[in-house]
């Protein structure tokens, strides 16, 4: 089954979301997916934390989902990453990355998802309890599913999720308002940054070889909601400084990325090893955050932008009202403004009261509400 699983998830992007949109192809996912069949945890125990196999890869990209893994880790549970992909069992960063449900505990788990469409597994365990975590709004998955039948849609299986689930999690204030009328016990677990990780000195990427010009540095995807336009304006407007953006770029998105990288002063790095992200960043003598300001962003917390703050360095963002409520952090909409502010950060040394404000965003410590709430429900222990 295994080597079934690990050749669905090398199908190219563009054919799998092809095959997403056929009928019963959520039932097919959850066949591929297998079943847990190692024994469950004894009683008394913590409670197993299992991640069901997504797009998310464990060294790739890593965001939200990789972080509060590791922070129920650092909590005391056993934590399982499913991901077919994975040739063979290994562990990392105190959590167990296996290639299949099959070599996960069987019962009375912890089902952490961020995927709605995921709920098809839920069943395939005895017992478990289900950790919802809403990390953007969800329109995000709009332009994913073009043609998708709308029983298909994340949207139709997030209610039931939302009902279904021992604790809902959201990332930002804005989701919670938008969703607290469905769930009114939902727990904000504000984004977070492993601020010693970015704080620790690292050797400069070996693909990186400095000019001399300041830098104005960007690390995440590059998708439909980055404001290449804005992105243009500012570039064209500061010829003498070089703006690098490290990370990969969504194939819908070629044209914009093909203009701007013919820019003279922009450097497109491609995606790079998650471990290496705290090189690229200390790299920046400037953090930006260029996403575009709609009803998808708007409940958007960039984690970037508190690694940015963990490495000393200054962040001008798009006016996202995560950003706006940081003081720490400047806003600017137009090209003038996002041009200007950039100089006034490029006056300023790295600073300790930024990576003040970054250690203050643990994920151990953000994730407590949800463990204190699990707690009281007699949850984070095995009966």
């Amino acid at each position: 089954m295994s080597g079934l699983q690990r050749f669905v998830y090398r199908i190219p992007p563009g054919l799998r979301r092809w095959l997403k949109a056929l009928p019963g192809a959520d039932r097919v996912r959850a066949l591929i997916a297998g079943s847990p069949a190692s024994p469950g945890p004894p009683s008394g125990s913590k409670r197993p934390v299992v991640y069901l196999p997504t797009w998310v890869r464990w060294d790739s990209m890593r965001q939200r989902p990789q972080y509060l893994l590791q922070a129920f880790a650092a909590h005391g549970h056993p934590v399982y990453f499913v991901d077919p992909r994975e040739p063979a069992v290994r562990s990392a960063d105190g959590v167990t990355i296996v290639p299949s449900v099959e070599e996960v505990p069987a019962s009375d788990v912890i089902l952490y998802v961020h995927f709605a469409p995921m709920r098809h597994l839920f069943d395939r365990f005895q017992r478990p309890v289900v950790v919802y975590d809403i990390l953007d709004d969800l329109s995000i998955y709009d332009a994913d599913e073009v043609g998708m039948p709308e029983e298909r849609r994340v949207r139709s299986h997030h209610p039931i999720v939302m009902e279904r689930a021992e604790a809902v999690i959201v990332s930002n204030e804005v989701l919670a308002a938008t969703h607290r009328s469905e769930r009114p016990d939902l727990i904000h677990v504000p984004n977070g940054v492993d601020a010693e990780r970015f704080a620790a000195p690292a050797p400069p990427p070996a693909d990186v070889h400095p000019d001399g010009r300041p830098v104005v540095g960007y690390h995440g995807m590059i998708s439909h909601w980055f404001d290449f336009d804005l992105f243009e304006g500012v570039a064209t407007a500061r010829p003498g400084l070089r703006f690098v953006l490290v990370g990969p770029h969504d194939p819908r998105a070629q044209e914009q990325v093909d203009r701007i990288a013919r820019l003279d002063n922009v450097e497109l790095l491609g995606e790079r090893p998650s471990a290496t992200m705290p090189s690229h960043v200390q790299t920046f003598d400037v953090g930006t955050v260029w996403f575009q300001v709609n009803e998808m962003t708007r409940a958007v917390t960039p984690l970037k932008v508190y690694e940015y703050l963990a490495a000393g360095k200054p962040v001008v963002s798009t006016p996202l009202p995560a950003c706006e409520a940081e003081p720490t952090i400047r806003t600017a909409a137009s090209v003038e403004a996002f041009a200007a502010a950039i100089d006034a950060s490029l006056a300023e040394p790295d600073g300790d009261s930024r990576r003040e404000v970054a250690r203050a965003h643990d994920w151990k410590a953000l994730l407590q509400p949800l463990i204190d709430s699990l707690e009281a429900k007699g949850l984070t222990l095995v009966p």
